[in-house]
């Protein structure tokens, strides 16, 4: 079929001044990446210890893989305007970014079971951030002060609590999870309110292996965190977590619950990228319901990532299901399902009538290797403006766009007393406009969306 651009938009006819031949090619939306750290507090430092590409870098990469969206998944209170400050620093893609609940600040309201009042509170935290969502990175409320004593709040009580805020935010997906071990023995119709964080991150025995299959089997949604491993080749890796992955580390205090450990790691362990890439595969069937996501792995990898994906023989050699994933299936996963994943279905993720004009076209000469294929787009269009052409970066300055939820209402009681108890003023945590300048954009209500 042919498809219409005008002002930025898909069209159902129009009369064109330019004209792509795309014959012979596949055509999809703009990629988008919902879980890569970016802008993560901390990052410079990692970049200038560690040798990770720095901002520009990013959107010139993203762009000649034939992404458009880029999504932080690590924000909090105390970086909000650090993280937007690099997003923004971020050329060619539109960016957007996850607000970090620290429980501990929300304790009363958990302890209370009001949900109805944290979810105003929540709906406010992300208005004053400019945030997309939020995402729980610790389940639990856990103290650490010594010389004194507390009681904690489990994860099953706070995932109890939490879950039934879903419900009440129907103009935005539900809570994002960061998974772990032990939460995929929490209770299987709780898991499924939330869009789960690095599923095969939770996956440490077979036990496991089987919940979270299961967990999709059930209408979970998820993005996957796949590992990758090739020993031909040296990868650079980046692992966070509160302890420290390598000798070759740096400690961030973010505002958790205790400070994240940026570790440089050469490789990863072959038996986890096994586990992880048979996950992908055995999980395929339920592919509406999870984005492709890695975990550690830069995203520099990805082409190699989906050729895997796609062509058991990419994959000789290894103990794999002999399975392989369609074309339909990859755009799926990097493109239909993070933008629902982000609430943005209505114009990203998708070639319909009223959506974004990001489109990518790859050539599918079957001569060239699938992860030359996949990495290099022929052509890149963003909001109708031609990035790429030819497989070459014609166009660095494209606009873009910085995505976010609005802050609906006033300041309210709730949001000053946790202010309070944080020794914040509101008005210290709201991101600035100057970030935003050129980039101003909200996701409307689903009420109001056809």
């Amino acid at each position: 079929m042919d498809i219409f651009i005008a002002d930025g938009k898909l069209v159902p006819e129009t009369e064109p001044e330019l004209v792509i031949d795309a014959r012979g090619k596949t055509v999809m939306p703009g990629g988008i990446d919902v879980h890569s750290h970016v802008a993560t507090y901390g990052l410079s430092l990692a970049r200038f210890t560690f040798g990770f590409p720095g901002l520009s870098q990013i959107g010139e990469i993203y762009a000649r893989m034939g992404y458009t969206h880029i999504n932080e998944p690590l924000m909090t209170l105390n970086t909000a305007s650090y993280v937007h400050h690099e997003l923004s620093g971020i050329p060619i893609v539109d960016t957007s970014a996850f607000l970090v609940l620290n429980l501990y600040d929300l304790e009363k309201w958990i302890r209370a079971g009001d949900t109805e009042v944290m979810n105003r509170l929540i709906l406010q935290l992300l208005g004053i951030t400019r945030s997309l969502n939020a995402q729980l990175y610790d389940a639990g409320i856990r103290y650490t002060k010594r010389g004194f004593f507390y009681r904690d709040i489990s994860a099953h009580r706070c995932l109890d609590f939490l879950h039934k805020i879903s419900p009440l935010r129907a103009d935005m997906p539900g809570l994002q999870l960061r998974v772990y071990p032990e939460l995929l023995d929490e209770p299987i119709d709780i898991l499924t309110d939330f869009w789960l964080l690095q599923l095969s991150s939770g996956i440490d025995n077979e036990e496991r292996y089987e919940r979270a299959l299961k967990v999709l089997e059930h209408g979970g949604n998820a993005d996957l965190g796949l590992q990758f491993f090739n020993p031909q080749e040296q990868d650079m890796w980046l692992d966070l977590g509160y302890a420290p992955a390598s000798s070759d580390f740096i400690s961030i205090d973010m505002g958790l619950e205790k400070p994240l450990v940026f570790s440089r790691v050469e490789t990863v362990g072959e038996d986890g990228g096994i586990r992880s890439l048979r996950f992908a595969l055995e999980a395929a069937k339920y592919y509406e319901r999870f984005s492709f996501s890695t975990r550690g792995c830069m995203f520099t990898a990805y082409p190699r990532l989906f050729a895997a994906l796609l062509s058991h023989t990419c994959r000789e050699g290894r103990e794999l299901p002999h399975a392989e994933y369609s074309m339909y299936e990859l755009v799926a996963i990097t493109r239909t399902n993070p933008a629902r994943q982000l609430g943005l279905d209505h114009v990203k993720g998708q070639l319909g009538t009223g959506a974004d004009a990001d489109i990518a076209i790859y050539d599918t000469d079957a001569d060239i290797d699938l992860d030359r294929q996949l990495g290099r787009c022929s052509y890149l269009l963003k909001g109708g403006e031609v990035v790429i052409n030819n497989g070459e970066l014609v166009n660095r300055a494209v606009s873009k766009r910085t995505v976010f939820l609005p802050l609906k209402e006033e300041l309210n009681d709730d949001l000053i007393e946790l202010c309070s108890k944080r020794s914040f003023r509101a008005e210290h945590m709201k991101v600035d406009d100057c970030f935003l300048i050129d980039t101003p954009a909200v996701i409307p209500n689903r009420d109001q969306t056809t």
